[in-house]
């Protein structure tokens, strides 16, 4: 119902300001009925792996489109929206570039698109898959993502799910009932909660642990420590693919999923739809707000000749605020340049700031023992700790790149506008897919017999030194001690050759370490530059568009009251009819676009 509302209502807004002649405010409002016309809320779901995700994607769905198995874990991201019918496609990427291709698959080829095992003939890089089924709850404009857990919550691709969180509209955490919350999952939610405020736990596999009640009771107490007000739902997957396969409506409300459900269509759907009727209202609104300021401008000098000469001077004032708005050095446009100069150094130093602190852990590990036996573990730590330390600088540049795009809004308000733009921000995952270095470690570890030789040419040197002495001096008896020595020299040597052999593996793991570290930086530090380069021209084009709306309203205004003043007194009083009639037309317009709001308020 409100989704039909909001269509008509931008429809009948567009055909005002092409009526009025404001072809502008037509085109802002043709672009807001373009994102309008796919109000698709996008749900992720995410936690560790082979925690049931897919189970639970598939069972909400009532179909198949997540693969599962019990050995084998989801490798990519699986996109599932409405469509007629059963389709698929590979979201295609060469590494070097955020552009992805879209390749049409088989339906029954999907799981290994999807899977760690998967087979692909391409050289491009697999970076999703996307389906679409013929559902109602996805026909409701819910997508859901299931993304992989692969290498357990610490890991890359862990953390740069988060970056995936902070562009969907809620989040299903998923952990099942066999233990409580590890710390690792505590820490996880609280990243996730930064980004999206909408999380929802989902405790699942409720039908093969029957202490599962205790275990939730439990988890919501570990939860509310820390200052997580979320609920936890518990569901079975099993159930509700038998319920449906049996459409059992009792089984489905034993499963937990129709709880679940509802609170997806009831409560989150609902609130997104909500928030799509505030900024059509909004939109139409301002539109109209520019309109009246014409209309009524013309009007005072129709009906209050009086009145003319110090309303031509008070709109001649508009519009040289407006102009000022234009210009390069208008509040608003010195703010957003000095803004962005100070966000790119800002977003550097935390990130280096960030790495020194990386390398020197690093640099502690590897100084604490033998990179040889350590490497198994350091590896996959670094890669984490890399990682979430890139998430964390791509929340610090979201958070400062909002800031400052409230900033520039308060300064446009200040200058004559009205409007706050929100942004676009990339996520951590187009930096970190792009990091190629290995951290392989090639040094191998001295072999025995290389150890013997060792051992052998430093005894055999002590002995030929100590026969030697012994003949130049004329004492044989030095003789029979040559052998003790040369072992002496021996095991020194043998000593040494370990101790160069460590710091040779050492400062190899080192610049290993140093190859990945840059090789990330370089990643970063460019796609943060690109960021902010985006963000930069998003803020620019946003408010020098409006302020050319407001520029243009003021000088029609002006145009519209200078051509009044000039007309008879006939002329004045018809015209003065056809106003009011445009203005109760607008104001209409703007009534209809608030109980946009109050519907969605109710």
């Amino acid at each position: 119902m409100m989704q039909s509302e909001r269509k008509a209502t931008i429809e009948l807004a567009i055909k005002a300001a092409q009526a009025y002649g404001r072809g502008d405010l037509a085109d802002r409002l043709e672009k807001l009925q373009i994102r309008l016309s796919q109000p698709d809320m996008t749900v992720v779901v995410l936690g560790q792996f082979k925690q049931g995700k897919s189970s639970l994607v598939n069972a909400l769905v009532g179909g198949a489109p997540c693969s599962v198995d019990d050995d084998i874990a989801t490798a990519v991201p699986t996109i599932v929206r409405y469509g007629k019918q059963n389709k698929a496609w590979a979201l295609l990427s060469d590494g070097d570039s955020s552009q992805q291709k879209r390749e049409p698959i088989e339906w029954q080829h999907v799981p290994g698109y999807v899977t760690a095992h998967r087979r692909h003939d391409s050289e491009l890089e697999i970076k999703g898959v996307e389906v679409e089924l013929p559902r109602k709850l996805l026909a409701k404009g819910i997508v859901v993502v299931d993304t992989p857990g692969v290498g357990g919550l610490g890991s890359a691709h862990a953390t740069a799910c988060l970056g995936t969180l902070s562009m969907a509209d809620a989040g299903l955490f998923i952990s099942d009932v066999s233990q409580e919350f590890t710390q690792a999952e505590i820490d996880y939610l609280k990243q996730a909660q930064e980004l999206c405020s909408t999380i929802v736990c989902v405790a699942t596999k409720i039908d093969l642990y029957p202490a599962w009640r205790e275990v939730i009771k439990r988890n919501t107490a570990h939860l509310q420590s820390v200052g997580i007000e979320t609920p936890i739902l518990a569901v079975s997957s099993q159930l509700r693919s038998e319920a449906i396969r049996r459409k059992d409506k009792a089984m489905n409300e034993e499963s937990g999923c129709g709880q679940l459900v509802r609170m997806l269509t009831d409560d989150f759907l609902q609130t997104n739809d909500r928030q799509l009727s505030v900024k059509t209202a909004e939109e139409v609104s301002s539109v109209c707000e520019q309109l009246r300021s014409q209309l009524e401008a013309e009007l005072i000098a129709v009906e209050s000749p009086e009145k003319s000469s110090q309303l031509l001077g008070d709109l001649e004032a508009a519009k040289e605020r407006s102009e000022r708005l234009r210009s390069s050095v208008s509040r608003w446009n010195i703010t957003l340049n000095d803004g962005i100069g100070d966000l790119n150094s800002d977003v550097d130093y935390d990130f280096r700031q960030r790495m020194r602190q990386v390398t020197k852990e690093a640099d502690e590990a590897i100084e604490s023992g033998d990179p040889l036996e350590l490497w198994d573990e350091f590896e996959p730590w670094l890669v984490n700790r890399v990682s979430y330390d890139v998430v964390a600088n791509y929340r610090f540049l979201a958070m400062r790149s909002n800031e400052l795009s409230a900033l520039v809004g308060d300064h446009f308000m200040t200058d004559g506008g009205d409007m706050l733009h929100q942004i676009d921000i990339y996520t951590a995952d187009t930096a970190l897919g792009r990091v190629k270095t290995s951290l392989e470690l090639d040094v191998k570890e001295t072999s025995k017999a290389a150890k013997g030789m060792t051992v052998l040419k430093g005894s055999y040197s002590g002995m030929l030194m100590c026969t030697m002495l012994g003949s130049m001096i004329s004492v044989p008896p030095l003789a029979p001690i040559a052998a003790g020595i040369g072992l002496m020299m021996g095991r020194k040597s043998l000593k040494d050759e370990k101790e160069r052999a460590l710091k040779q593996r050492r400062g190899e793991a080192k610049n290993s370490m140093r190859r990945y570290g840059d090789e990330v930086s370089f990643q970063v530090n460019k796609d943060s530059r690109d960021t902010l380069r985006k963000v930069q021209r998003q803020l620019r084009d946003h408010y020098s568009a409006r302020a050319e709306e407001l520029n243009r309203s003021t000088s029609e205004a002006l145009r519209g009251a200078a051509e009044a003043v000039k007309k008879s007194e006939s002329e004045k009083a018809a015209r003065g009819k056809d106003l009011r009639a445009e203005i109760n037309r607008v104001n209409g317009l703007a009534a209809r676009a608030g109980k946009l709001v109050s519907a969605a308020t109710q």
